[in-house]
């Protein structure tokens, strides 16, 4: 009997290390970081200083806010480039394709049929530029110009809005801030409206003979946009954009691409 419970007990001695390593859960590898989650972020990369392509990177005011408010959150930022256009946002939001829109979207009541946005991160104005040579006729413009008049927009934004509801002349749609100001060089159209940093930055950095002859039109607020309903993304965009305020951090950005210091805009002021 006892060198049969010999038997029995041997192949137990040896099983019991391998049941004690079969339920033992593994290690956590020691010295790596809580792996991020991505942060996608839509932008039509065509709007400098705000979002652009230079030297094949994406650079701007937007793409450096937009990785300040990844790191906050602790999420890796990748960029969406798509050509500016509410309804494809929203469509590309509710499909699951991307997390927000950082994309010098203004807010607008129509707007929010589509988003939810956050609170603006920067406030802006429509201005309009002529060539150095026109002699510019402010009464003109205020009475909304004649139809024989062409003003060049951006297609499917707040400046062509804008000008739909207080300008006789005829709208001419441009896709980029870019190809829009080659329009005003080639006397495609005889004047431009657009926001006004934007406007500013192109006139300085590609050196077109323009004058800006209108200015502070239509004050507007930039914010992010989110799916609607998508509140728990909102609130920690909200948190991340108001501690990288706190803490200077969109401080630096704006004095970065504008040089002067600003923190958030605020609501209703």
């Amino acid at each position: 009997m006892k060198s049969r419970f010999l038997l029995w007990l041997v192949p137990a001695v040896f099983l019991l290390p391998a049941l004690v390593i079969a339920m033992t859960p593994p290690e956590e590898p020691k010295g790596q970081e809580p792996q991020k989650r991505t942060l996608r972020f839509i932008s039509d990369l065509t709007s400098p200083p705000f979002a652009f392509v230079d030297n094949f990177k994406n650079v701007g005011f937007e793409i450096d806010l937009g990785e300040a408010l990844g790191k906050e959150m602790v999420a890796e930022v990748k960029w969406i480039k798509q050509i500016f256009n509410i309804p494809t946002f929203a469509s590309t939001l509710r499909t699951g394709g991307a997390d927000a829109v950082l994309s010098s979207m203004t807010v607008t009541k129509d707007r929010k049929q589509y988003f939810d946005f956050t609170i603006p991160y920067f406030r802006t104005s429509l201005a309009v530029a002529a060539p150095r040579d026109v002699d510019w006729d402010r009464v003109a413009f205020r009475n909304g110009l004649s139809s024989k008049i062409k003003v060049g927009v951006m297609r499917r934004t707040t400046g062509e809005s804008w000008a739909r509801k207080n300008l006789k002349a005829t709208r001419k749609t441009y896709a980029s801030p870019e190809r829009l100001a080659r329009a005003l060089k080639n006397r495609e159209v005889a004047i431009i409206l657009i926001d006004e940093p934007i406007l500013r930055w192109t006139m300085a950095n590609r050196h077109y003979k323009f004058k800006i002859v209108e200015s502070g039109l239509d004050h507007q607020d930039y914010a992010i946009a989110v799916n609607k309903g998508n509140q728990e993304l909102l609130a920690e965009l909200n948190v991340a954009l108001k501690k990288l305020d706190t803490d200077g951090v969109y401080d630096s950005i704006y004095e970065k691409w504008y040089a002067v210091s600003q923190d958030l805009p605020q609501i209703g002021k």
